[in-house]
């Protein structure tokens, strides 16, 4: 019994709702943003799922991802995997305490 985690990446269109919007609907939906190849992350609520129950959660998520994104002229890939403990998934706040602590010493120095 495994930990899952779907991630999406999504491509905006110009002709298409506002990314801020489709933001609003994937965060609404539990996804996370993140840095790296994807661009948000839905962590899955079981502690423990079997592959059995898997296949039901990632439909269960896609269609609700899919209701909610219909309409805003946007494409999207989801890929369901094992969560481990050496995941690449750096979460945005982390990402964003980084750069304010990095802006802050370089003025300092600037100084």
């Amino acid at each position: 019994m495994s930990r899952y985690e779907t991630r999406v990446q999504v491509w905006f269109y110009s002709e298409g709702a506002e990314p801020s919007k489709i933001v609003k609907k994937l965060l609404a939906l539990g996804f996370k943003p993140i840095k790296g190849a994807h661009d948000f992350v839905y962590s899955h609520s079981e502690k423990e799922m079997t592959d059995a129950d898997l296949g039901s959660a990632i439909l269960e998520i896609a269609d609700a991802l899919h209701k909610a994104l219909n309409g805003f002229k946007v494409l999207y890939n989801l890929d369901t995997q094992e969560t481990d403990e050496e995941s690449e998934i750096i979460p945005l706040d982390d990402i964003d305490a980084e750069l304010a602590e990095t802006r802050r010493e370089l003025e300092e120095v600037g100084e």
